[in-house]
């Protein structure tokens, strides 16, 4: 194997995998930080917990406001984050290199669903770069970062979907080494956008 297929699937990863790990780790411990901070300014010994927590993991699953003010806007974006997440974990691909890395592996998902998952990861993050560029509501409040998040993601479906087909016209280590290079960008632009 290629000394930079190694890197990008190695050395680049792991190292954008800490920072996207790390970065997380920031973000929530401020998250805790400025909850704290909020309910002491508030004086308010009765908080209702139960109801803020109710209500923040009814958003961590927005399934019930799909329908809402944006709907096509709102399924692009829950597909895309679906797809995203069950294509990056139950790829059969990505637990190989998982479990030659680290040893550790799961269940993964059969390849025809993840080819349609991976489908429509392409197509929510298309549809959110188009909307993102030619609505003027989300172009007024969409930064050069959002736009970047969303070429890496395109990026790595598309060339992951590529890359598993027999019509592949492009050399598969360069397809997995380009993928490889997003993913890890992805992972480290991340936890600061």
């Amino acid at each position: 194997m290629p000394t930079w297929l190694i890197l990008a699937k190695g050395q680049a990863f792991f190292f954008a995998l800490a920072v996207f790990v790390l970065g997380l780790l920031r973000l929530v411990v401020l998250t805790i930080w400025d909850i704290l901070a909020a309910i002491h300014r508030a004086g308010d010994p009765h908080v209702p917990n139960r109801q803020i927590l109710r209500q923040t993991l009814s958003w961590l699953l927005p399934v019930t406001r799909l329908h809402r003010a944006r709907p096509a806007y709102s399924l692009a974006s829950f597909g895309l984050h679906l797809s995203l997440l069950l294509v990056g974990l139950f790829l059969r691909n990505h637990l190989d290199i998982l479990q030659a890395d680290i040893g550790l592996t799961w269940w993964a998902i059969s390849k025809p669903i993840l080819d349609v998952l991976t489908l429509v990861g392409v197509a929510g993050a298309a549809f959110l770069l188009l909307s993102r560029i030619y609505a003027g509501s989300s172009r007024h409040l969409s930064k050069l970062s959002d736009y970047l998040l969303l070429l890496l993601l395109l990026n790595i479906f598309a060339s992951g979907y590529i890359a598993g087909r027999d019509w592949n016209p492009i050399p598969y280590d360069w397809l997995i080494v380009f993928q490889g290079l997003n993913g890890a960008a992805l992972l480290l632009f991340s936890p600061f956008t």
